[in-house]
C-alpha cells in the first residue's frame, strides 16, 4: 500500500455500524498499536456474529486491491474525505480509514446487492437460484443470507444446512461463512451444516478451501471427503465421508450408521415442530443405532426406537416426546 501523509482525521465509511466498527478495527490493526489483548478481544468480536467476520474479510480484500491503484489517484481520492471528516483519536487510525475511504472512492468497494435472506421451517426443503446462477438447497430449519457484489459472492449460513452447486467464476470466489469457519470455492458442489457446537463441510465434487475462524491457513477438501470445524473455530482432519449419506436429506431420508442416540435425537428433532428430548442422567446419550427413517414421518422413529434400543417413549403434555430408559 502507498503511504499517504494526511492529517489525523477519519471519515465515517458507512452508515452501517458493523461496517464502521470493522473499519475501525482494521485501521487499528495496521497502526502498530496491536497487542495480544487486542487480538483476543478482536477474535471474540469476530466470533460473536458471522457478519462481523464477513465485513472484516471484505476490508482485507479492499486493502489488497487498493495496492493496485496508482499512488497519485489514491492520494486524490483520499484528500476530500480526510479534509472534511471529524477528528480521529489517533493519527494511524485516521490514516487507515482515509485509505479505506480512498479505496471506496476508487470503486474497490463495489456496490453490493441488498442482502437477501432465505429460510425454511421445520420439515421444509427449498431450492434457490442465486444471482450468479449458482443454486442452494436448504434443509429443514435453515437460514442463509446472500450478499453478492462485484468482488465476491458471500453466503452467510446462519443456521441449519445447505447444499451449494456453484457456477465457476475464478474472478469472484464463492464463500460460505458459517460462523465457526468458512468454505471458499470458485466452482463446485458441497454441503455445509451448522450446528451449535460445530460446522461440517462435505464435498460432493471439485474441491473446497476450508478455514476455521481461528485458523491461520486453509485446508483443501476434495470430493468424497469432509472436515469438521469445532466449537473453538479450528478445522480438524479431512476424512472420507460418502456424500450419499451426508445428502440423504435431499431424498427425504435420515440415515443413521452407528450413530449415538443424542445425535440421532437432535437430527430427528430438526424435522419436527415439537422436539424430542432425552431423560437426563440415565446414560442414554451413548446408546447407538443404525437405521433409516423418512423426514416426513418422524413419528416412525419414536415407534421403532423401543424395538431397537432398551428405551421407552413418554409423551409430555406440551406435545414433546421424551425418551427414557427401561
Amino acid at each position: 500500500m502507498p503511504r499517504i501523509d494526511r492529517p489525523p482525521q477519519a471519515p465515517e465509511t458507512s452508515a452501517d455500524p458493523v461496517r464502521n466498527e470493522a473499519a475501525r478495527r482494521f485501521a487499528r490493526m495496521h497502526s502498530g498499536e496491536w497487542d495480544a489483548a487486542s487480538q483476543a478481544e478482536h477474535d471474540a468480536w469476530l466470533a460473536a456474529d458471522p457478519r462481523h467476520a464477513a465485513e472484516y474479510r471484505m476490508l482485507e480484500s479492499i486493502w489488497q486491491a487498493a495496492g493496485a491503484v496508482p499512488e497519485e489517484r489514491l492520494r486524490a481520492l483520499a484528500e476530500e474525505p480526510c479534509r472534511t471528516a471529524r477528528p480521529a483519536r489517533r493519527q494511524a487510525v485516521g490514516l487507515g480509514l482515509c485509505v479505506l475511504a480512498a479505496a471506496i472512492g476508487a470503486g474497490l468497494w463495489l456496490r453490493a446487492d441488498p442482502a437477501v435472506e432465505y429460510r425454511t421451517a421445520a420439515g421444509e426443503r427449498r431450492s434457490l437460484t442465486l444471482p450468479d446462477g449458482s443454486t442452494a438447497e436448504l434443509n429443514s430449519r435453515s437460514r442463509i443470507e446472500v450478499r453478492f457484489d462485484g468482488a465476491r459472492r458471500l453466503v452467510l449460513l446462519q443456521e441449519g444446512e445447505a447444499l451449494f452447486s456453484v457456477q465457476k467464476d475464478s474472478a469472484r470466489p464463492f464463500v460460505v461463512d458459517a460462523g465457526l469457519g468458512s468454505a471458499s470455492v470458485t466452482g463446485t458442489r458441497f454441503d455445509v451444516r451448522r450446528d451449535a457446537d460445530q460446522v461440517r463441510i462435505v464435498v460432493e465434487s471439485g474441491s473446497v478451501e476450508v478455514a476455521g475462524a481461528r485458523d491461520q491457513a486453509t485446508v483443501p477438501v476434495t470430493a468424497g471427503n469432509a472436515v469438521r470445524i469445532d466449537a473453538s473455530g479450528h478445522a480438524g482432519q479431512v476424512r472420507a465421508y460418502p456424500a450419499a449419506s451426508a445428502l440423504a436429506w435431499r431424498k427425504g431420508q435420515i440415515v443413521f450408521t452407528d450413530t449415538d442416540l443424542a445425535s440421532a435425537v437432535r437430527e430427528v428433532s430438526r424435522y419436527r415442530q415439537d422436539a424430542i428430548t432425552l431423560a437426563p442422567r440415565q446414560g442414554l446419550e451413548t446408546l447407538r443405532l443404525t437405521s433409516v427413517f423418512q423426514t416426513t414421518d418422524t413419528d416412525a422413529f419414536l415407534t421403532a426406537l423401543p424395538h431397537i434400543l432398551p428405551v421407552a417413549v413418554r409423551r409430555l403434555p406440551d406435545g414433546r416426546a421424551e425418551i427414557v430408559g427401561r
